[in-house]
């Protein structure tokens, strides 16, 4: 297998690099707007929530037009062959993040359709929680991302942060879902499977961020001794 370094990349691969970081941005911001989503129909803010629904979808839209730019420029064969498939995997997953918040965020698009269980548990120190670790484990991929020239040791060490929050966020994820299923006088079943999908969506957003940094881990191995 041909070893490369990230330190020694052509100009148009670092251009690729650049990109790939502008890509992650926009996913973070618009996984900043699923959050502040939660909060707003939590908090029964109809105007809020509207405004950050329209971010989530509008960056996740974004993030398609960028993906699919660098894309095309890694297939042309910006990016040499060694690692042509690994980056175009990286892509893929960091895309998956902004897919997950906006189908996570289509749950509570019509947020007057909620009733106060729902609220209860969008107002929850749980859901706080859990939002707060699907966040830091994007955030995370994002430093890691930045971190393409360091050291093999230091990206290795980001890597483990991300995974370390998106294990958080699914400890979370299993206390929200106990407190939703434990509630046996909630008499709405339909919105007990609503809430638990969008549980389970919104965890998507922890679990495509570390996809995308075991991708990171890939690219390592074939691109250090």
């Amino acid at each position: 297998m041909v070893k490369f370094s990230f330190s020694f990349l052509s100009r148009r691969e670092n251009k690729i690099l650049e990109g790939v970081e502008e890509h992650i941005s926009i996913v973070e911001k618009t996984v900043d707007h699923f959050v502040a989503l939660v909060d707003a129909v939590g908090s029964r803010d109809a105007e809020a929530a509207r405004s950050s629904f329209d971010g989530v979808i509008t960056g996740e839209r974004d993030a398609d037009e960028v993906h699919r730019a660098l894309s095309t420029q890694i297939a042309e064969g910006a990016f040499f062959g060694g690692v042509r498939e690994d980056m175009l995997n990286l892509l893929e997953k960091i895309d998956n993040i902004a897919d997950s918040a906006k189908d996570a965020s289509r749950f509570l698009e019509a947020e007057g359709n909620l009733d106060e269980f729902a609220i209860a548990i969008l107002q929850s120190e749980d859901m706080k929680h859990f939002v707060s670790h699907l966040r830091d484990a994007v955030y995370a991929l994002g430093t890691l991302v930045a971190s393409f020239r360091t050291s093999r040791r230091e990206m290795i060490g980001k890597v483990h942060k991300v995974e370390e929050f998106e294990e958080a966020a699914d400890s979370d994820k299993d206390l929200l879902l106990r407190h939703l299923f434990s509630n046996v006088s909630q008499p709405n079943p339909i919105m007990v499977i609503q809430m638990r999908d969008f549980i389970f969506v919104s965890d998507d957003v922890a679990d495509n961020a570390e996809d995308a940094s075991d991708v990171v881990l890939v690219l390592l191995a074939k691109g250090y001794d």
